[in-house]
């Protein structure tokens, strides 16, 4: 599957919403105004986080097909094998590191929880206590690595022609077994993988329809119509929420982000405006940010409620001797970004010394490649 820079711009984004739902805003939002930008304008981390399921969606999908018609059906243990041994490439390295380093320094609540954390079962954890944890975030990681034990072997060993009922299939799955967790069970989110097929299955569907101009064409266009109702929901919700009002059906909030990511996505494929594209989705310092973006989703919620005070607290103490710069980096607007610039200092140092360079062993990977070998001699980031 050929790169689309874009999507790397909608994943800053996606890590950006979950920053402030965790950090908070930079500007005072009691008036208002702040309250209405905050609530209503300002995406929740919730739909961050979908977002990046539905981009999972997609780009797992569109690379497994693209795989499977290279191939022409031949040796598919080959694409699962490379498949999972590029995805562990791209996962574990950090993720484990970071586990050994909360580990090693008594992080609350790791140690007594090690066995969630360290086979990606949090989210069994979180589901199982109904409440959220100081490593809680971790939760969307798991579903992830527990999407990728099953949908692989779907994508590949079922026929093309009834693919789309999987996708169907993993779209109604999600909206009802999050109305039985949520509605029926009371509990306070979707934390089991199958809660979240609604926002894999449609990325899924998407990439699927792109094998086709006209299935393309007709999903696009029934996307449009589905996405005006799903945005006047969303928009519903969140006015309601800002006026303390009982909103129904919020059980449906994952399926309504998830369409609202998805048309996101397409309209960042199908991007034909030279300014869009230049300086939004092509934004070098975006594309960055969104490039690094998993290493920012990890590190962030660690940093935020045990790094942060220290960092702060250095930071007064060094410009105590100095007035105005220790009113100007304790002035709240200044010290967010600070803070939101060190985190993403440390996701891109994490990057450049020890993800990119275990990310270039991929190419020993690659799906071509395994089929090479195999006849006598099979990126989602």
């Amino acid at each position: 599957m050929q790169k689309i820079k874009g999507l790397d711009t909608l994943r800053a984004f996606a890590v950006f919403f979950v920053i402030i739902e965790h950090f908070g805003v930079w500007f005072d939002y009691t008036s208002p105004s702040g309250a209405f930008i905050k609530d209503v304008i300002i995406p929740s981390g919730g739909f961050g986080v979908h977002l990046f399921f539905v981009l999972s969606g997609f780009l797992i999908t569109a690379i497994l097909l693209d795989a499977k018609k290279t191939n022409n059906g031949k040796h598919p243990v080959f694409i699962i094998k490379n498949f999972y041994a590029r995805r562990a490439l791209r996962i574990f390295p950090i993720y484990y590191l970071l586990l050994a380093l909360l580990f090693l320094i008594n992080y609350p609540e790791v140690r007594q929880d090690i066995g969630y954390y360290v086979t990606y079962t949090s989210n069994l954890l979180m589901y199982r206590t109904n409440r959220w944890s100081f490593l809680g975030h971790t939760w969307t990681l798991s579903i992830e690595e527990q999407f990728y034990l099953l949908w692989p072997w779907l994508i590949i060993f079922v026929k093309d022609k009834y693919l789309k009922y999987v996708f169907a299939g993993s779209l109604l799955l999600g909206i009802i077994t999050t109305y039985i967790g949520m509605v029926v069970q009371g509990h306070m989110a979707p934390f089991l993988v199958f809660n979240s097929f609604d926002a894999f299955g449609l990325g899924g569907l998407y990439a699927w329809s792109r094998a086709d101009d006209l299935r393309r064409k007709n999903f696009e266009t029934s996307l449009n119509v589905v996405f005006v109702g799903a945005f006047f929901v969303y928009c519903y919700w969140n006015i309601a929420h800002l006026y303390h009002h009982a909103a129904i059906a919020l059980w449906m909030g994952k399926t309504v982000d998830s369409v609202i990511s998805l048309w996101l996505i397409v309209r960042t494929t199908n991007n034909k405006s030279r300014l869009v594209g230049k300086y939004v989705l092509g934004n070098r310092a975006l594309n960055y940010i969104g490039k690094i973006s998993y290493g920012i989703y990890l590190y962030h919620y660690p940093y935020i409620l045990h790094f942060c005070y220290g960092v702060n607290k250095y930071l007064y103490d060094i410009t105590l001797p100095y007035p105005a710069l220790n009113r100007t980096i304790h002035d709240h607007h200044v010290d967010y970004w600070i803070q939101v610039s060190i985190m993403i200092l440390i996701a891109a140092i994490s990057y450049e010394l020890i993800e990119k360079p275990i990310l270039s062993l991929k190419r020993k990977f690659s799906y071509e490649d395994a089929v090479k070998d195999v006849v006598p001699v099979a990126q989602v980031k």
